[in-house]
């Protein structure tokens, strides 16, 4: 053979090789909707190699070049495939829900803003399969989720508590952005348009390392919709509680070729009882293109949000702006990248007759960058955080002659830094029923710098013509925050079951928000008192097994039956909470020791060829303080059914809460009774002249007994909220 053949022949065979060893990369996708599908477990049938699928539904393989290469993805949401990938492989893949729409999921293996994290209990829920049960906001969208319990205020602002935990506990994001405040730490969900969202995530999980420090309640993960096909969308409602409230929403994407640009603009109105009146308009736009080395998507959302009183005695401006650049792909040739780049400017201005003023605002700039990695029978994540935040606070009244009194300015900044790894061992089972056994590791380092400022000024007490200033000292903190997290993970199948089993320990903690340290006050000694509190510790451990039996052998017409239950205990040391003293306003602290124990149950049955679905969840609290954690009721259960038929759907859900006690600030405490309500929703779907037509009529809060003519103290104390008031609605929704 002449010599310049065999190089020939050397070249091709290294060629071959090369090409035998280029990753596998696709994209795992719903059948129904397109949507990416997380969570996905992707092995390669014969080998021990495996990975899952991320937040865009995007993974990567190694394809060994001896073998031929079949992929077996499986989730519990979907059926499993095998796939055998060759020359007609085209890197997408669907799998085909089976499950019912309209229900919420229970997901082993969390889902967060970045990859994974070490195994926890997760909800998911997609918008456009909730939109039937007649849901039109975040509470109503979240109310069939197990453990998660919604306050409102009469304004309408929501707020979340996941298993016991207070609103400054939970971490609320949109779009890899955190929502929460600098000044409460509590994120307001009625600024949320549900329109704009595509998906939501409850991770009840206490101390993911991947979301941070603050996060020692759980996690709210909200996805909003991207550029991926043509569509047109209008969905207007109306409904009535004394007075009517309207919606209306109008959206358009248009894909051309790998670039895709949308938005929507939404307007809502909220009339209660003739005594708030609430204005919302909400527009968000986004963009996205398909490159060879990933995928790159901008969104942007903006809120306007008004509210008064018809006697002109309060009004408000709520404003908020969040926009968020992310790429997921390749950078130089390695795969598993993810970059985001993220800001959010809100601000509050508020008027109390006339007399009182107050202005907030909250800006924040951060940055995040994460890096998938697997290696043999590992695998896992780095990620690195920045983010920069400032507040500022003015709040001004006048005395009887119309002249200042006060005039107070707060400021803070805080600049994070945090490096978070989460690291997943597999360990050979050796079984035919045990698919994985994962050894999983979390940790994160924050590093938290804060700078306070707080300023009285005192404009009727002049000496020769100058202003007496008092000025609370300046103060820089540097704060270093961790968090860790054990936990091992088993899941398996037989020929009619799947099960799941993992349980975790860690421990988190968070730093006292902006209003604990500083209560807008104008004492040196309220200052002090504050200057006292220290962080609060979380520790944390969950126990979860999760049960799917298929066709299983009974008269009924049973298609599935699904079994969960989940065991839990947060303990805390220098727990933030308040206090009330005769004559003085509410005063921060921290309780040495506090606890929460808790117990969920979830049966869930898919009958009659997956028409119908009915399930049920109780979780039972034992808090060791009612005062540190107020507004939390000792049980809550919930039952769901959905009747599905191809033109029709029927949907009720139940929820009823046990005894709780109530702390509020300038009103008082006390116990409220144990409550339930329902909602009851009918929806008819048709497609006429290419359209798709939604139009569904829903009662909700049909057992609700309150009246709109208590006074605004006799309703806080009896827990009402004007959401809670019997309601009918109709919604009509027409999508292309």
């Amino acid at each position: 053979m002449f010599p310049h053949k065999k190089v020939a022949l050397s070249v091709l065979c290294f060629v071959q090789i090369i090409l035998a060893q280029e990753p596998i990369r696709g994209v795992v996708q719903n059948a129904e909707t397109g949507a990416p599908i997380i969570g996905v477990n992707i092995l390669l049938v014969g080998t021990e190699t495996g990975t899952v699928s991320d937040v865009e539904g995007l993974f990567t393989l190694e394809k060994p070049a001896d073998i031929e290469p079949i992929l077996r993805l499986s989730h519990i949401a979907y059926n499993t495939m095998e796939l055998l990938i060759d020359s007609s492989y085209t890197g997408v893949i669907q799998l085909d829900p089976a499950v019912i729409k309209g229900q919420e999921i229970e997901v082993v293996g969390v889902k967060s803003k970045t990859e994974m994290d070490v195994a926890s209990s997760v909800d998911m829920l997609d918008i456009a399969e909730i939109e039937i049960q007649g849901a039109r906001d975040l509470g109503s969208a979240l109310r069939r989720v197990s453990s998660v319990k919604m306050d409102y205020s009469s304004s309408g602002k929501q707020t979340i508590s996941i298993r016991g935990s207070n609103a400054t506990d939970v971490a609320v994001f949109l779009d890899g952005v955190r929502l929460n405040d600098a000044n409460t730490g509590v994120a307001d969900l009625s600024t949320i348009d549900l329109n704009a969202l595509e998906q939501i995530q409850v991770i009840k999980g206490g101390n993911s390392s991947l979301f941070g420090s603050g996060a020692i309640g759980g996690v709210l993960n909200m996805e909003s919709k991207t550029a991926k096909k043509n569509s047109l969308y209008l969905n207007t409602g109306t409904g009535q509680t004394y007075d009517d409230d309207m919606d209306l929403s109008l959206g358009a994407t248009a894909v051309l070729g790998p670039a895709g640009i949308g938005g929507r603009y939404t307007a809502k109105a909220r009339a209660f009882g003739g005594r708030t009146i609430t204005t919302s308009l909400f527009a968000n736009a986004f963009g996205g293109l398909d490159l060879r080395s990933g995928r790159l998507d901008m969104r942007w959302f903006q809120l306007n949000k008004n509210l008064e009183f018809p006697s002109g005695s309060i009004d408000s401006g709520d404003s908020l702006s969040i926009l968020s650049v992310n790429y997921r792909g390749d950078i130089l040739g390695t795969n598993g990248w993810k970059f985001l780049a993220g800001s959010k400017d809100w601000s509050l201005n508020q008027n109390f007759f006339s007399s009182l003023n107050e202005y907030l605002s909250d800006h924040s700039r951060n940055v995040h960058i994460s890096k998938l990695i697997n290696w043999r029978d590992f695998e896992g994540t780095v990620q690195y955080e920045a983010e920069y935040q400032t507040f500022d606070g003015d709040k001004s009244y006048f005395n009887i002659n119309g002249d200042p009194t006060v005039h107070h300015i707060a400021d803070m900044e805080r600049n994070t830094n945090a490096l978070a790894f989460v690291t997943r061992w597999s360990a050979d089972a050796d079984h035919p029923n045990i698919d994985f056994i994962n050894w999983e590791l979390s940790y994160r380092m924050d590093q938290i710098e804060t700078f306070q400022n707080e300023h009285y000024e005192f404009p009727l007490l002049v000496t020769e013509g100058q202003l007496i200033i008092y000025d609370v000292p300046q103060s820089r903190e540097l704060k270093h925050v961790s968090s860790k997290r054990l936990g091992i993970h088993l899941e398996g199948r037989g020929e009619k079951t799947w099960y799941s089993i993992f349980a975790n320990q860690g421990n988190n903690q968070r730093l006292p928000t902006l209003a604990d340290l500083f209560r807008f006050s104008n004492t040196e000694t309220d200052s002090l008192l504050d200057s006292l509190l220290s962080s609060e510790y979380l520790s944390t451990t969950e126990l979860n097994l999760q049960l799917r039996i298929s066709n299983p052998q009974t008269e009924l017409p049973i298609d599935e039956v699904s079994l969960g239950l989940d065991v839990f205990m947060n303990g805390y040391t220098n727990k933030i909470a308040y206090r009330t003293f005769e004559g003085l306003p509410s005063i921060p602290f921290n309780e040495p020791v506090a606890e929460i124990r808790g117990v969920e149950a979830m049966v869930g049955l898919r009958m009659l060829s997956d028409r119908f679905l009915f399930s049920t969840s109780a979780t039972f609290l034992d808090i060791s303080s009612a005062r540190v954690f107020p507004n939390k009721p000792e049980y809550r259960i919930v039952f769901t059914s959905e009747l599905n038929f191809k033109w029709i759907v029927l949907s009720l859900d139940h929820v009823n809460e046990g005894e709780q006690y109530f702390f509020i600030p300038g009103i008082g405490e006390g116990l409220r009774k144990p409550r339930e309500n329902a909602n009851l929703n009918v929806t008819l779907r048709k497609r006429l002249l290419g359209l798709d037509w939604s139009l569904s009529y829903t009662w909700r809060n049909i057992l609700s007994k309150d009246e709109l003519d208590w006074t605004l103290e006799e309703s806080l104390r009896h827990g009402f909220n004007y959401f809670e008031k019997y309601r009918e609605i109709v919604n009509l929704k027409v999508e292309l």
